[in-house]
């Protein structure tokens, strides 16, 4: 399946997360679809090389439909496809900061 493009500004927006204390966390705020209005939060993103993919995960912050939930299989390719505009975006504008994790 190919992964939708979407646009900053258009079909979601960056906002800040007050409520982690972390000023380098970001909320994301859905501007369109079936989506519209909900707000998730992306956790820890790590690349699988076993299956050659990004594993992530998100927890939905609010929506206006009270039984969306992380679950749901349509959110989460929705949230697979602005997580890889946002990560395409920051490649593109050299502004992605990564981290190795530490080896045990």
């Amino acid at each position: 399946m190919i992964a939708q493009r979407f646009s900053e500004g258009v079909d979601y927006e960056l906002i800040p997360c007050e409520d982690v204390g972390n000023d380098q966390a970001w909320d994301v705020r859905i501007l369109r679809g079936d989506f519209i209005e909900s707000v998730i939060r992306f956790g820890n993103i790590k690349f699988n090389e076993e299956t050659d993919c990004l594993n992530f995960n998100f927890l939905v912050v609010s929506s206006p439909d009270g039984e969306l939930t992380e679950e749901d299989i349509g959110l989460q390719t929705h949230a697979g496809d602005i997580l890889q505009s946002v990560l395409e975006d920051a490649i593109t504008n050299n502004a992605l900061l990564t981290k190795e994790q530490d080896e045990d």
